[in-house]
């Protein structure tokens, strides 16, 4: 519509803004929204549109979308903090790289959605769930969770580092990918263990997903963990289902049995029928079982990664140790003491472990002959937010098995599957495969939604007015930004950034 000239940016913009103070009261899915820069951006990306409809140089398909960030992501002149007291008053001092490709595919930035605090958590206890605002809408990008489920924009960015981008789209009814490590850059994104932080689109569609992927991927100089080269041409991304009616045939579908067995009786039977469907879309089932979990020091995942968020959060404690949420204050003050004992010698043997993960991970799905792995979306039917509230990405107690996708680097989307029969909630399917097969998994997803449309299911309209807090871009003067004036690089090998001269440290 938007490029037929059958629907102005202005007006789609403008749409979002009055459903979100509508109906945002429920959820509080966004921390700010920018009315005054969103509707700069319509009007250029309006101008773009005319003059490709007049015969001038094509508009990107993006071009005139809303778009809300997790609040995370840098977005030059406007406030990023982290869903945190500890950065209140900070201003992005230059744009994440995420969102300056898509800033210059024509997007429009709505606004900042919630996060659990510098993204920690998989709560995201501030905000609800748009199918009950009782319950959790996941974490950490419960809040880009939340805005897409409730339908206020069409399309979010979030990161995942234990299963954030699909923990919230299983909960929330929407699609998200955890794309190849290195596909997708994370520069001006701020961290929480850079070994297993991964930026990546959220959308209600696979094929929504899949268009963003195309103009997120590549490789970029600030971030050098981005591949140096690319994978497939931005053409190559699919967004139409397959013609055949069996799409499926020839492709083997791995089942993670010792997920599916603990399930609860409700979830269990929604992913028993996407079995069903897999078989009837013509894929074949065999079970397979993951590898053991890297283990490294003292027999737990944890000591490593937690040290990588002591590194960056050592900048903010002890000083601001009574900003940050009560649950959180001992686990970062635990990092903080970590980074400085725990020996290179032991990180390393983490590292070696990771490797030996990565190998297996690669070496099951040559065994098997598997095309792609199927694992539950999450363990739970319907969390509440009491019941996520202070659980950690770093504790080691996420509700589902969804850290096997960052530990092996590998892409990971999760689709919707269906609604649970005990509490109405949405339930979502984990579909991984090799690194660098984000094309294929997105096609296998595109063809499930095209056969079975779970995703157009929609919550009831929840109309509750709000107030969202706004703000205007502004000059880059906040004390706890970079005084130099540009967005520091994630490290090249080391995790360790240089804090004297890096403040905030993205």
């Amino acid at each position: 519509m938007l490029q037929a000239g059958r629907l102005s940016s202005a007006e789609l913009t403008a749409a979002c803004l009055d459903r979100s103070r509508a109906r945002d009261g429920a959820t509080t899915a966004w921390i700010r929204v920018y009315p005054e820069y969103a509707a700069q951006l319509a009007k250029a990306a309006d101008k773009r549109l005319a003059g490709a409809r007049r015969g001038g140089p094509a508009a990107p398909l993006l071009s005139g979308v809303p778009l809300a960030l997790k609040d995370l992501y840098a977005a030059k002149g406007l406030p990023v903090t982290a869903s945190s007291r500890v950065l209140s008053g900070n201003i992005a001092p230059g744009d994440s790289t995420a969102w300056a490709r898509l800033k210059a595919a024509g997007m429009v930035l709505l606004g900042h959605a919630e996060t659990d605090e510098f993204a920690v958590g998989v709560g995201t206890p501030q905000s609800g769930n748009p199918w009950d605002p009782a319950r959790s809408p996941g974490g950490s990008s419960g809040g880009s969770g939340a805005v897409l489920g409730a339908r206020l924009a069409p399309a979010a960015l979030g990161s995942d580092t234990g299963g954030s981008l699909r923990l919230p789209a299983t909960a929330c009814g929407i699609t998200a990918l955890k794309p190849t490590f290195g596909l997708v850059s994370a520069h001006g994104v701020i961290p929480l263990v850079w070994g297993r932080d991964h930026a990546g689109p959220m959308a209600r569609s696979a094929a929504d997903v899949s268009l963003l992927l195309s103009y997120l991927a590549g490789h970029d100089q600030h971030d050098p963990a981005t591949l140096s080269a690319p994978v497939v041409p931005r053409s190559a991304y699919p967004t139409m289902a397959s013609k055949s009616r069996k799409p499926y045939a020839g492709m083997r579908f791995g089942v993670v049995r010792a997920d599916v067995d603990g399930l609860p009786a409700a979830t269990a039977e929604i992913f028993a029928r996407f079995l069903t469907e897999v078989r009837e879309l013509g894929g074949t089932l065999v079970d397979v079982a993951l590898p053991a979990n890297p283990t490294g020091q003292g027999g737990t995942t944890m000591l490593a990664e937690i040290c990588e968020t002591g590194v960056y959060h050592s900048q903010f404690l002890p000083g601001s140790t009574g900003k940050y949420r009560l649950e959180y204050q001992a686990i970062l003050t635990a990092a903080i003491a970590l980074q400085r004992t725990l020996s290179v010698g032991d990180y390393l043997r983490y590292e070696q472990d990771r490797v030996r993960f990565q190998h297996e991970y690669n070496a099951m799905f040559v065994a098997d002959r598997l095309t792609a792995i199927l694992v539950p979306g999450s363990s739970t039917d319907g969390a509440s937010r009491a019941d996520l509230a202070g659980v950690t990405v770093l504790s080691g107690s996420v509700p589902g098995n969804v850290t096997w996708a960052n530990w092996s680097g590998a892409p990971a989307i999760c689709t919707p599957a269906g609604l649970s029969a005990a509490t109405g909630m949405p339930f979502g399917v984990q579909i991984g495969m090799r690194p660098w097969q984000d094309t294929e998994v997105l096609q296998i997803a595109i063809d499930y939604q095209h056969a079975f449309p779970y995703w157009e299911q929609a919550p009831p309209a929840l109309d509750s007015p709000r107030e969202i807090p706004t703000a205007k871009v502004v000059a880059s003067t906040s004390t706890v930004a970079d005084p130099t004036g540009t967005i520091a690089t994630r490290p090249a090998i080391s995790p360790i950034p240089t804090l004297a001269s890096d403040p905030v440290a993205f």
